[in-house]
Formats: C-alpha cells, sequence, structure tokens
C-alpha cells in the first residue's frame, strides 16, 4: 500500500514537473515577444522630443537669430542619489560653488527633476561626463544665438529662459517660430538609466523659418553711424528708419544705444526698447510737408504763391509765433526751404481748419504703422487744439502732436510714392498680409511737394549736409524742444531729418532722429542729416542706381 501510494506521488510529481517545462518551453519559443513587451512595459516612460526654433534671416539669407545644441544637466532626486563625495568634483566641473550645488540638491529633494545647471558649453559637458558620477544625467537642449548682437536686437529681439519670445520678432512671430515637440517611447532601467528606444510616436514639428526685410549691410552701417553720432554730439539716443519706396519694406530699424542678446549684460530699458517703434517725440518742422500738401488741396496756393512772414513773428491772442530772423515775402516753396514758423502758421490759418490734420491722417502718420514688430505706438493729436488758432498754428510746425519714426517715414513714403498710401513690412517670407495700395493724394501735388523740399538740401536750405554727389534729394529738417517739467527747455531738443532719394524717382525714405544732442550744433541740419547722407549714399549703390540730373533750386525769396 505504502509502496503504490509513493509510485503514485512520484508519478504526479513527474507529470506536474513536465507540464511546467513544457509550458516553459511554449512561453520561451512561441509567447517570447508576448512577454518581453510586457516586460518593457513596466520600465516603459514617455518622453518629449525637443523641436528646433526657426532661424531667422535677413533679407539676403543671413542669419540673424539661430539655435544652437547645447547640454543641460540635470537629476531626478526621486531615484538618484549623488555620493556626497562626488560633489566636490561635481561643482568644480560644473563651474559653480560647492554651497550652490548642494542647495540646489537640498531645495530639490522632494522633486523627480532638477536642472544642476542649463546649456553649458561643450567644455563643461565634457568636464561633467568624465566624471562618471552616477545620477548625473544630460538632456539635449537648444540655445538661441544671435550673431550680429546687439545691431540686429532690436529687429530681432530675443526669448526668454523658458524658450517663449520676448521681444522683437521673437515676440511678434513666436508661434510660427516656435513649432511643436514631439513624443517618444523609451526604455529605462530602474534606477532610471535609458536603454533605448522604444519607438516614436510624434515627431516633432520644426519651427518656421523666417527672412526679414532687413540688409544686413546697411543695419551694420546705421548702427555705426548712429553710435559714432551719440557720442560726437554727446546725445542721449539716436534712431534710424529706412524704407524701401517701391515694396515698402524696412531695409534698415536701428537704435542706439542697444542691447546684446547674446549675454545678460546691460538689459535697461533704455537700451531694450525699441525706439523706432515705441518712442514718439513731437516731429518738428517735418510736419511742414503736410502743411504743404493741405495748401495745395486748397486751390489757394501754388508753389510759388507768396507769404508774407514780416516782420519775423505774429501773435495770435496771448501766444508769439516767431522765426528766427525775418526773412520777408517767401513763397510757399520759400517757407519749406526756410523752415519759416509764421509762414507755415499764416498758411495753415488760410485754409480749412482740419485740413492739415487731414493731410496727416491720410498720410499714415498717426495710424499704427503695422510692420510686423511688436509695441508700435500711435501717435497722439489732440482734436480739441484744431477749433483753436494756436492749436492749428502749432500743429502745422509740428508741435502739440506726437508720432515714432516709423510713422513719420510712413507718411513720408506716402509722398515718395507720388500720394499712395502704401504698407509697410519687417517680414519677406512668410508672405505676411498687406494692404493694397491706396491713392490719398493726387499726384500732382505729391510731386509738387517733392520739388519743393529739394530746396531743403541746397546751399540756401537748413540741410545741405543731406546732398548726395550725383543724386537728387528732397528732405525736411526738425528741430524741437524738448519739455521738461510742463514747459519748452531752450537747452534740450530733438533733431530730425526725413530724406527721400532720389527725389526724381523715389527709392528709399529715411528718417534720422537724435534725441538731445549737445554741443553748439543741435539742429536737425547739423546732426541728424549727415546719418542719412552716409546710409542713404550706400542703399542707392547696393541698388545699382546712378546719378540723376538736380533741379535748380531757386532762393526761395519772392522776387
Amino acid at each position: 500500500m505504502m509502496r503504490s501510494r509513493l509510485r503514485f506521488a512520484i508519478m504526479a510529481f513527474v507529470v506536474v514537473a513536465l507540464v511546467m517545462l513544457a509550458r516553459m518551453f511554449i512561453l520561451a519559443t512561441y509567447d517570447r515577444d508576448f512577454l518581453q513587451e510586457q516586460g518593457d512595459r513596466v520600465a516603459q516612460r514617455a518622453e518629449s522630443v525637443p523641436t528646433t526654433r526657426g532661424i531667422i534671416y535677413d533679407r539676403a539669407g543671413q542669419p540673424l537669430a539661430i539655435s544652437t545644441p547645447v547640454q543641460s544637466i540635470w537629476t531626478d532626486p526621486g531615484i538618484d542619489s549623488i555620493p556626497t563625495e562626488s560633489l566636490p568634483d561635481l561643482a568644480q566641473a560644473l563651474q559653480i560653488s560647492e554651497e550652490q550645488l548642494r542647495s540646489t540638491l537640498r531645495e530639490a529633494s522632494n522633486r523627480r527633476f532638477v536642472y544642476l545647471k542649463k546649456r553649458v558649453s561643450h567644455e563643461v559637458a565634457e568636464a561633467v561626463g568624465q566624471l562618471g558620477i552616477s545620477g548625473v544625467r544630460f538632456s539635449t537642449e537648444f540655445r538661441r544665438y544671435y550673431p550680429a548682437g546687439e545691431v540686429t536686437a532690436h529687429v530681432v529681439g530675443l526669448i526668454k529662459n523658458d524658450g517663449k519670445g520676448a521681444e522683437g520678432l521673437e515676440l511678434s512671430r513666436d508661434v510660427e517660430l516656435t513649432g511643436e515637440t514631439g513624443q517618444r517611447r523609451v526604455l529605462r532601467a530602474r534606477d532610471g538609466r535609458r536603454l533605448r528606444d522604444i519607438r516614436l510616436e510624434d515627431a516633432p514639428k520644426f519651427g518656421e523659418d523666417i527672412t526679414t526685410t532687413i540688409d544686413l549691410g546697411l543695419q551694420y552701417l546705421a548702427f555705426r553711424q548712429l553710435r559714432q553720432t551719440v557720442a560726437e554730439h554727446d546725445a542721449k539716443s539716436a534712431t534710424l528708419v529706412l524704407i524701401d519706396v517701391l515694396n515698402g519694406e524696412i531695409l534698415s530699424l536701428a537704435s542706439y544705444p542697444s542691447y546684446n542678446p547674446n549675454d545678460g549684460g546691460d538689459r535697461s530699458f533704455s537700451r531694450m526698447r525699441n525706439r523706432a517703434v515705441t518712442d514718439t517725440y513731437e516731429p518738428g518742422s517735418t510736419i511742414k510737408t503736410f502743411a504743404a500738401i493741405a495748401a495745395l488741396e486748397s486751390s489757394k496756393y501754388q508753389p510759388e504763391s507768396e507769404i508774407d512772414t514780416s516782420p519775423g513773428y505774429f501773435g495770435i491772442g496771448r501766444h508769439l509765433v516767431e522765426d528766427p530772423r525775418n526773412y520777408g515775402t517767401l513763397t510757399l516753396e520759400g517757407v519749406l526751404i526756410k523752415s519759416s514758423q509764421v509762414g507755415i502758421s499764416r498758411v495753415a490759418l488760410s485754409i480749412d481748419k482740419y485740413a492739415v490734420f487731414s493731410a496727416l491722417n491720410r498720410a499714415g502718420v498717426v495710424d499704427e504703422p503695422h510692420s510686423g514688430l511688436p509695441y508700435e505706438a500711435n501717435g497722439h493729436i489732440n482734436i480739441e487744439d484744431l477749433e483753436r488758432d494756436i492749436g492749428r498754428a502749432t500743429m502745422s510746425y509740428g508741435y502739440g502732436l506726437r508720432v515714432s519714426p516709423l510713422q513719420l517715414a510712413v507718411g513720408y513714403l506716402t509722398i515718395a510714392t507720388g500720394g499712395i498710401r502704401r504698407s509697410i513690412g519687417i517680414v519677406r517670407e512668410p508672405a505676411p498680409f498687406k494692404s493694397p495700395d491706396q491713392r490719398v493724394f493726387k499726384e500732382e501735388h505729391a510731386k509738387t511737394v517733392l520739388q519743393m523740399l529739394e530746396g531743403v538740401v541746397s546751399p540756401i536750405g537748413t540741410a545741405p549736409k543731406a546732398n548726395l554727389e550725383g543724386f537728387s534729394v528732397a528732405g525736411k529738417t526738425g528741430t524741437v524742444r524738448k519739455i521738461l517739467d510742463g514747459s519748452y527747455d531752450e537747452s534740450r531738443h530733438i533733431a530730425w531729418f526725413v530724406g527721400i532719394a532720389p527725389s526724381t524717382n523715389p527709392r528709399i525714405v529715411c528718417v534720422v532722429v537724435v534725441d538731445e544732442p549737445m554741443g553748439e550744433t543741435r539742429s536737425g541740419g547739423g546732426v541728424a542729416s549727415p546719418v542719412f547722407a552716409e546710409v542713404a549714399r550706400h542703399a542707392l549703390q547696393l541698388m545699382g542706381l546712378t546719378g540723376t540730373p538736380k533741379r535748380l533750386v531757386a532762393h526761395g525769396n519772392a522776387a
């Protein structure tokens, strides 16, 4: 009986063993992939695949903003334990203090992720890697680099630490530039080590590249000229806008002082703000151009119409409008050439009280420019001032209103096109929406004003330094007293010059503004117009233009 039971037990054991062996053979042979998948699933993790921010180019394809791959060094305090004895060497390799490293680890003890150092140089990454410290991990990220630095900073802008745009085109075109991250499944060991990629679930969508209208060579030249002017005249700042008349493309937009987006140096508000679009100033005598076109539209005036400016001043209520000296009787053209406050005020008061404002409005001087850059300022005009004679008089010579340099450039573009309001822009590709051209002035009136402005850069005008050898130029100066503590300060000025060249067949409009030039020369003709001359000369050469005949300019006084 005992033997039978023992024999049965042995046979049962053998059967069970055979079944188990058979099952193991089946699993190993036929269900191997299934088991592998089940094992892998335990250690699978979803991991984001970084995208690359789009490149920003100048009009010729030279990069203005690019993303370069760099290593960031991190750890997972939840599963990693960096040996205490390794901290001194790790801190030295990271180029930070040991106390800073200990503090970082201490504060992140309850977290699953902490950067030890972000976006390190190749040398730092290599030094840390050679230490071979467990728990120290690496990830590839991208650092934004701006090849032209401060020269294009106000156009291109910069990004924040989170990779989002903060200024310039980096901000206004952030959505297109950013792209979308992807996702992949990876296999990690229990200690967090990455073993292998399993599959790519969503491919990253790379950011869209952007081509600007900026000519980098002209941008460097403009920036250099502005920096030199600020130094020579001990000015607070200087700004330039250069526009292609044929298509409204901004060829150069520069301000000095600027900042370097590649480092964390001086990023004060005075350096970072883009004065060409954000700052508004009283434009002074540059507005006389639009008062003159309003006069022509009224049919009361022609270029040779006579205006009596004697004795060099006149009163409006308790206010006094005056010229530097008595110019006597001037033609309308002579009023622009001599930049007579008295003359243009008498003209403005003799036509419809809204005529000058209407001309400014139609030309685009007071509208948002829609250039593609962020933080564009709107011009400011107090409409109630038009109900008073003194308000209409001061508006005609550019006081009592404020515009940005870019807005004034848009207004003069309308004159240069022969009276057509044309959209401007700073992005070429992807092509932005542009409003269609719209005629706002008669061509004959715009061309007549252009001819009158040629006298401003003649030897008898206010800006002979804007003259270009071999090219006809039309221009207008403005020298504006600044308001300090509620009243105009005789010692602080804004110097303006706006130039159009060639005036016989316009290709460029250029606005130059210098804030608070000091020294003997503070006028727009003396300070701002030389900057125009240097930049315009190179711009016309790049366009392949040859010299144009110049019109003989009369002296501006009535015969």
